[in-house]
């Protein structure tokens, strides 16, 4: 369901206080005025990222230095991003989910729909993409989500029109989109959710996890050759090897929002079922499975000897180390232990326990 009431309060607030000075009229909710701030060194962000997201399956991204040209499309995707904030949209952090994490494999799905319905979720590149799939649009665009949200917020209705005319007929769209995965908010913020993630894709991190490690393990062995830069030193090495141990503990937390989660489903009185229901027991199991495999049994592949001696001071191992913990912390927290057993205690045996 479109989150309406956000949708409200962003539209008639003071917004993007992270991004600069941003004023509205108080009076009606008109933005008057709005800056973006661009970081310096956001070009080093996104090369890193387009990288280790997908170096594996597009051969554009195997390189030290990005041309103009691909440097444009990765900064026309930030600055869409950030140009969606000035016009008032929150982040939608839900919307990744909305596309099955096969769909992302497929060249005809994504050269339509890129890899999310929405420019405001934090989805990043494509790393669920195999070799051999064939795809080649690998970043977020501009969806259905973002059109719609324009639609409902920027819709002028003639007439001498009410407040609560108005409000009902932004009601009634609502409701015609409701259940539809494509219109979906979820709000930043919330961390019980394993749909409202930033720097995910797909509809099971599991399954999206699993794929996007099979690039990362793709990846690291070629790491020294498609960065080599003649004359220059190993910085660039390091970079691109320590942020594929950073891409994969992105991938640990992805799973571990499944454990104890719950769905969250922002309703109103006249829309039937819960707001709040707790995540399928299989779900949860197959998060645990997914751990035991690729964490918890050391993931001996992020050692390439030959690469880390050109750069690493015995530091890599405590790194590892520190994702294993890490995880294991998150998954024994108090807060997921306590929704478990209260799930336990209202569903029994329909309920993944802590046991």
């Amino acid at each position: 369901e479109h989150a309406r009431h956000s949708v409200v309060r962003y539209f008639a607030s003071n917004v993007l206080n992270a991004y600069g000075p941003h004023e509205a009229d108080p009076r009606s909710g008109e933005i008057l005025e709005s800056h973006v701030g661009w970081y310096h060194n956001v070009m080093l962000l996104l090369r890193d990222w387009y990288f280790v997201q997908t170096a594996a399956v597009n051969p554009e991204a195997r390189k030290a230095k990005f041309t103009d040209e691909q440097m444009g499309e990765l900064i026309r995707f930030v600055s869409s991003h950030e140009i969606g904030h000035t016009l008032g949209l929150p982040h939608n952090f839900g919307s990744s989910y909305a596309y099955p994490v096969d769909s992302l494999r497929s060249k005809s799905f994504t050269d339509k729909h890129g890899t999310a319905p929405s420019i405001m979720d934090y989805a990043r590149f494509n790393y669920i993409a195999q070799p051999g799939d064939n795809v080649t649009h690998l970043y977020p665009q501009i969806g259905e989500y973002d059109k719609w949200a324009i639609k409902w917020g920027y819709t002028w209705f003639p007439g001498k029109k009410s407040v609560k005319q108005e409000k009902e007929t932004l009601d009634a769209w609502t409701k015609e989109r409701a259940g539809n995965p494509l219109y979906y908010y979820g709000r930043q913020g919330t961390s019980i959710d394993p749909r409202l993630q930033n720097e995910d894709l797909g509809d099971n991190a599991m399954k999206a996890s699993t794929y996007g490690i099979a690039n990362l393990k793709r990846i690291l062995p070629n790491v020294e050759q498609w960065t080599y830069q003649q004359g220059e030193d190993y910085d660039d090495l390091k970079e691109i090897y320590n942020e594929v141990l950073n891409q994969f503990s992105r991938y640990m937390g992805h799973v571990a929002t499944n454990i104890g989660g719950m769905n969250e489903n922002f309703k109103t009185y006249d829309q039937k079922g819960p707001v709040y229901d707790f995540v399928a027991k299989n779900l949860q199991h197959d998060a645990v499975t997914f751990f035991n495999k690729e964490v918890f049994a050391t993931p001996m592949w992020m050692i390439n000897s030959e690469e880390l001696g050109k750069f690493d001071n015995g530091v890599t191992i405590n790194r590892i180390k520190g994702i294993q913990t890490g995880t294991l912390a998150n998954v024994l927290s108090q807060s997921r232990l306590s929704r478990m057993y209260d799930n336990e205690t209202r569903n029994g045996s329909k309920a993944y326990t802590v046991a």
